[in-house]
């Protein structure tokens, strides 16, 4: 028997790995890290708390890979600061536990957008963070390295907008040829570690003379808006900046993959050995077009990409299943209501909310209850591998020995519903409004210390920067 004295003791669990579930066990946790995962029968009762999680399953906590913190209302440091205060405790609600967030859109240097962004994060956040860079310009090129010696290893390029849109987000005319991603290429294989280049593919100019014309044609539900994006319009770009990725071996991370038709061709290209690595989101996975012109919540739901149909749907979910889609996020961003009330359906501003607070429960019941996906691979794709692509896997993304001490405790079989009771945030709308849902968060713990029970946050912030590891 150990004497170790633990700072906390979590009894009685059903321990989800990646691997598979450990029936009966107890982790222990000292000084923010798990030092032992055991058997009940084989592990010391000498802690100073102790939590008895019989009838509940353990994970380690969730990786949200896509969060725009910075965004929303207005793009300011300022706003950042508060969505870190507010709209991080919405995603320890949903078992997240760390975001990787993107910097404020802006021509400053990447490093000094990225030392901003730490700046307001550090003290405020409720989760851990990780900090991506947004590349809009030409001169973003040769700060690269500078970014990554402040601790950068991701890299976001908006490569589906062009013209006066991309001029809105920061960009030229042109938003982000193919040229200056090969430039940022190069300077990225040069470092010491492969960091991840990570584009919003979805070729932009159909999509936008295809929106012109159904405006023209007063064609205004959200099935319009998902055909006036079309079925190839994602894979077009994913082989476009595929192959210098893959001439430089650099990975190239394809965020919020919403059609059956990207999900084929990634396939082919990662059989070809293209170092490709495909995200989707909770939304896509647990909603369609359809369900949502139904439910009447028009441009709520106005997102980009749109939200498609029960066919792209299934496709997502096989994708999981087969190990072609290796993370799961929700592109959150602090959005109220202010840029959709009372706007026409094309005038309105595409993006949804936060959506972390819903993760875990959509996921359970939309994925694990449905049969769509077991509960070690739900802990691989929205942990373990997250974890590995943003190189964070020597800290966190397990249940493991020698990790920080991330994990939500979840009740498979609660049911709740969702909606603007539970949040503390920005939010003052969801699309989730009256969904009821099997599977809830129990209690959330970052660091070892328990930061929700039974959806109250009950911890001041206590997110760490994760820099390069």
């Amino acid at each position: 028997m150990e004497s170790l004295v633990f700072d906390l003791l979590i009894k009685n669990a059903s321990v989800v790995l990646s691997t598979g579930i450990l029936e009966g066990y107890s982790v222990g946790i000292k000084d923010k890290k798990i030092v032992a995962v055991k058997r009940d029968s084989e592990i010391a009762q000498n802690s100073k708390r102790v939590i008895n999680a019989e009838g509940l399953h353990l994970f380690p906590g969730m990786i949200d890979p896509h969060c725009h913190l910075g965004s929303g209302d207005s793009r300011s440091y300022e706003y950042m600061e508060e969505s870190f205060k507010k709209d991080t405790q919405d995603c320890l609600l949903g078992g997240v536990t760390t975001i990787a967030t993107t910097t404020v859109l802006s021509p400053d240097s990447l490093d000094e957008s990225y030392r901003k962004t730490v700046k307001v994060a550090t003290g405020n956040s409720h989760t851990n963070f990780k900090i991506t860079c947004v590349v809009t310009q030409d001169h973003h090129a040769k700060q690269i390295k500078a970014a990554y010696n402040e601790g950068c290893t991701s890299f976001k390029f908006y490569t589906g907008y062009c013209g006066c849109l991309a001029e809105k987000m920061g960009m030229g005319v042109d938003g982000i040829p193919p040229a200056l991603f090969y430039k940022c290429v190069e300077e990225a294989v040069a470092l010491p570690t492969k960091p991840l280049m990570m584009i919003h593919a979805e070729e932009p100019t159909v999509r936008f003379m295809l929106a012109d014309r159904f405006k023209e044609a007063n064609r205004e539900s959200l099935i319009d808006w998902a055909e006036h994006s079309p079925e190839w319009s994602e894979s077009v770009q994913v082989y476009q900046y595929g192959v210098i990725a893959k001439q430089f071996n650099l990975p190239l991370y394809i965020v919020h993959i919403s059609k059956a038709h990207t999900i084929n061709f990634i396939r082919t290209l990662q059989n070809d050995g293209y170092p490709i690595v495909a995200e989707t989101c909770v939304g896509f996975l647990s909603t369609t077009a359809h369900d949502l012109v139904a439910k009447g919540v028009g441009i709520y739901a106005k997102i980009q990409p749109p939200i498609r149909y029960k066919s792209d749907q299934e496709i997502l979910w096989k994708a999981i299943r087969e190990g072609i889609v290796t993370a799961i996020g929700t592109d959150s961003i602090p959005y109220t209501s202010k840029y959709k009330d009372g706007q026409k359906f094309w005038d309105a501003r595409p993006g949804l909310n936060i959506q972390t607070p819903d993760s875990m429960s959509l996921l359970l019941n939309e994925g694990y209850h449905q049969d769509r996906i077991t509960l070690p691979d739900l802990v691989k794709v929205t942990s373990e591998l997250p974890a590995l692509h943003f190189g964070i896997s020597s800290r966190k993304g397990a249940i493991k020995e020698g990790l920080d001490a991330d994990l939500v405790l979840v009740d498979l079989n609660k049911e709740i519903t969702l909606g603007l009771h539970r949040y503390k945030g920005h939010n003052n709308y969801s699309l989730w409004e009256g969904k009821k849902a099997k599977g809830a968060v129990v209690k959330t713990i970052v660091g070892g210390e328990v930061v929700v029970d039974d959806d109250e946050i009950i911890s001041p912030a206590l997110g760490q920067h994760l820099g390069v590891l």
